[in-house]
This record gives structure tokens, sequence and C-alpha cells, in this order.
């Protein structure tokens, strides 16, 4: 018999999987990189700089990513709060994305790739994810995303470049 409530550990991935769909949903099967945002950055400052995320680790080239910038605690890791956001197609189990014009500041990185290009993240029977993941710093998620604070990381006064490491539970 199938029993509708969710084991605990889905709970957090769920919110990383709603992140994905509100990503996606807009987006369709386009080849090239495509950039969202949700908000401005914070405070102003006359210095500004790019970031370029570099994702690896991913096991295939089907389908694409989904690369998401977060400047806050509060925001991480939801989708809806990201500071800004760009979906990109793989090339030979790589893929890059950069965002420009940004105020020195924390920041974290939050990644998902979409196989099935199905706008949102699989889980199976356990709520354990079925498609890759990452986030800066190589932070830890073995029972849902990790801590702004864990995935955190400086962006000083030039340009900068952070890389991520998919992972896949299967």
């Amino acid at each position: 018999m199938w029993i509708a409530s969710r084991p605990a550990p889905r709970v957090p991935w769920l919110a990383f999987g709603v992140w994905l769909l509100l990503v996606m949903i807009s987006s369709p099967a386009a080849p090239e990189t495509r950039e969202f945002s949700a908000g401005s950055p914070p405070g102003k400052t006359p210095e500004r700089f790019a970031l370029s995320v570099h994702v690896t680790g991913l096991e295939n080239d089907t389908g694409r990513v989904a690369v998401a910038l977060f400047a806050s605690a509060d925001a991480f890791p939801d989708q809806k709060r990201a500071l800004r956001g760009q979906l990109t197609r793989i090339k030979k189990g790589r893929a890059s994305v950069t965002f420009p014009d940004l105020p020195p500041g924390r920041y974290a990185v939050a990644v998902l790739h979409d196989e099935n290009e199905n706008s949102k993240m699989d889980f199976n029977f356990l709520g354990m994810p079925l498609e890759g993941y990452g986030f800066s710093n190589d932070a830890s998620a073995p029972f849902g995303p990790p801590s702004f604070d864990d995935a955190a990381f400086r962006l000083g006064a030039r340009a900068s470049f952070v890389t991520v490491k998919v992972r896949y539970f299967f």
C-alpha cells in the first residue's frame, strides 16, 4: 500500500526541487545560457566584479545545468530568493556560467543537473535525489542542502571563479 507521507530527509530536498522547478518553468530547452534575476544585489558600491562558476563532475552531457547565486543565509537555497541564476548546456561533462557586475561580499552557489529536462529535481521513493547536485565549497549535503555558511565564499576586489563538483546519489 502506498503511503502518502514523505520521509523526513525529503523536506529539504523538496525545497531544492521547488527551486529548480521555478528556475526552469519559464525556460524552454534552449541551447544558449539564460540568466534570471530575483532582485538586485544587496547594498550599493561603485566596485563590481564578475564571478565565473565552473561545474565539473557531470556524468553525461544530457539535459541542462541550473546554477543559482545567493547572497544571504536567509535566501539559501530557496530559488525564489536567489540573487541571480542561469541555465546552461553541458559540454564534455562540464558547464560554466558567469555572473557579471557583482559587488564584493559573501556568496554561495547551488547547482542542479536536470538530466531529463522535466524542470524539477527527481527523487526516489526514499526521498533521495535521482539527479546530480552540488554546492560551492564542495559543501556536504548528506540529508539535505548544506547551510549558507558551509557553502559561502568571499568575492573580493577582483573578478573570480568557483568550481562546483556535481555529486550523484546513484
